[in-house]
């Protein structure tokens, strides 16, 4: 990755003495990342990085400097269960603010315990469990997921999901389940990974099931 190509940063709050469930981190990342784009999708800053890789970098926070960082979020902290994540404008590594950049990516694999239910509506993240990506990584994908379902809604899909509290699920399903669900109709587009960061090159990741809201006819990968 050239320095002046575009990232998307999401912190995920990792509290040691208390962790939250790997799933639900995921979730809320996700969520946390395209909740992002919808409070200001207008801007400059998702030029070229849009339309492009839509790569992203996830990092951990303890409590406090979460907090602190959340204050400066453009949509705020997400929470699913006891799992809290924030997400930025996409800018280069040279002009990502020394606060984002110093967040250490490493460190961020939290337990598989149960995750929080989701809303019947929700839709459902479907990641591939052959893959064994850690928390950070599984976020990124799922992040991916997530926002290309979302731009694939009709504006009238995109305002009944925000009225619903922009909900997500998260599941993790061996491969070659995985592959047959994500050719079912109505999945949403599915993630091949580039391979920067664990996992091979051209690998397929995520994919978002047949949710309830509408979809357009085209898709974005």
């Amino acid at each position: 990755m050239q320095p002046f190509d575009k990232v998307q940063p999401i912190v995920l709050l990792v509290d040691k003495t208390d962790p939250a469930m790997h799933r639900d981190a995921v979730a809320a990342a996700a969520v946390a990342s395209v909740r992002a784009y919808m409070a200001t999708g207008d801007s400059e800053a998702w030029e070229n990085w849009l339309y492009g890789r839509f790569t992203k970098t996830v990092r951990r926070a303890n409590p406090s400097t979460f907090d602190r960082l959340a204050a400066h979020a453009p949509s705020g902290p997400v929470a699913v269960g006891e799992a809290r994540a924030i997400a930025f404008q996409p800018v280069t590594y040279e002009q990502m603010p020394k606060n984002l950049a110093k967040l250490q990516v490493s460190g961020t694999q939290l337990p598989d315990g149960e995750p929080a239910p989701w809303p019947e509506r929700a839709p459902v993240i479907v990641l591939n469990a052959d893959l064994e990506m850690s928390t950070g990584k599984a976020s990124a994908q799922a992040a991916h997921a997530l926002l290309s379902w979302y731009l694939a809604l009709e504006p009238a899909g995109r305002q009944a999901w925000q009225e619903a509290g922009a909900p997500a699920g998260v599941r993790f399903t061996p491969g070659e389940q995985f592959a047959a669900l994500a050719a079912r109709p109505g999945a949403g587009p599915l993630i091949v990974d580039a391979g920067m960061t664990e996992i091979a090159p051209d690998t397929a990741t995520a994919f978002v099931a047949s949710a309830s809201f509408s979809t357009a006819a085209g898709s974005h990968a």
